[in-house]
């Protein structure tokens, strides 16, 4: 039995990831890295690309089931859904099709959403950081979370949404101006989706970290911006995850305040097309700056 709005997957042979576009005019053009596709069994019926390890079939359905949701979700808010393909691993396929060799969490790359299949490293790290909390911090732990194996499983879940969102400001494609503001959209994006989609996992979703931060649970190596700026993507794993518990926080702080409606005033305030990025070289370069875009063909090579 599936949940309301989840599709029904079917296993395919089909090569679908290997069509370049989406017909859909608000669908992004990008194209998708399928060379990392090769050998992978293919699941349908959801609105993107799927791609499993043999053996990860079922947490591939759980996975993409979710993430259907959250793409259907951001694509009304944001009114623009990108291609993308899910790749749901395990630990064998991981270290064959990843450029991020560590089994540690999921990530966004050309294209594609590398999904751990398997428990990761990230969820053992994270009971590891819970273990060393003081009684206070582990009974509000405990109480969201319970005490039984993989008890952290449900919120490392969650972040795959946070991959996808990364999926849609690629695919327009436009550039934050700082990557911690990107990481925070991404951040956004899922506290709104859980919020407005999966109201019964926000105490799955807000405790952990509200949790970690309150008890300084994690010893950053560094809590300052220019850090994160200056190192980003390559921090320190669990100085990483204490940046995005400080990004979740803060996301949580406006979508409460604002609504979820405010992620699509995020994406507006930085989301530029080809005709407004002409506008804008045109308006504050020089006008032949404005034409750019549109005489590229033409130009010397």
């Amino acid at each position: 039995m599936t949940e309301r709005g989840e599709a029904m997957p079917r296993e395919t042979g089909s090569d679908d990831a290997e069509q370049a576009v989406f017909a859909d005019a608000n669908t992004s053009q990008a194209v998708v890295d399928a060379t990392k596709h090769q050998g992978l069994a293919s699941l349908s019926g959801f609105p993107f690309e799927v791609r499993t390890s043999a053996s990860t079939r079922e947490q591939a359905v759980r996975l993409a089931s979710r993430c259907a949701r959250a793409y259907s979700f951001l694509g009304e808010t944001l009114a623009f859904r990108p291609r993308c393909t899910l790749l749901v691993l395990d630990r064998a396929d991981w270290a064959e099709r990843a450029s991020n060799p560590a089994y540690v969490m999921p990530y966004y790359d050309a294209g594609n959403l590398f999904l751990t299949g398997e428990p990761s490293d990230l969820t053992a790290m994270l009971e590891e950081v819970a273990s060393s909390a003081p009684p206070a911090a582990a009974q509000e732990l405990d109480q969201v979370y319970g005490t039984g194996t993989d008890r952290l499983m449900p919120f490392a879940d969650t972040l795959v949404v946070h991959e996808l969102a990364h999926a849609f400001h690629d695919g327009v494609p436009f550039v934050f101006p700082r990557s911690w503001l990107m990481e925070l959209f991404a951040d956004m994006a899922l506290y709104a989706f859980v919020v407005a989609e999966e109201p019964g996992e926000r105490l799955h979703f807000e405790t952990l970290p509200r949790v970690a931060l309150q008890y300084r649970l994690l010893k950053p190596v560094a809590r300052d911006l220019r850090y994160f700026e200056a190192f980003y993507p390559y921090i320190e794993p669990l100085t990483y995850v204490w940046y995005q518990f400080r990004f979740t926080m803060m996301a949580k702080g406006v979508v409460d305040a604002a609504g979820p409606d405010v992620l699509r005033r995020l994406w507006e305030a930085f989301a530029l097309t080809d005709e407004q990025l002409a506008r804008v070289l045109g308006g504050q370069v020089h006008p032949e700056a404005g034409q750019w875009l549109a005489r590229w063909d033409g130009l010397p090579r």
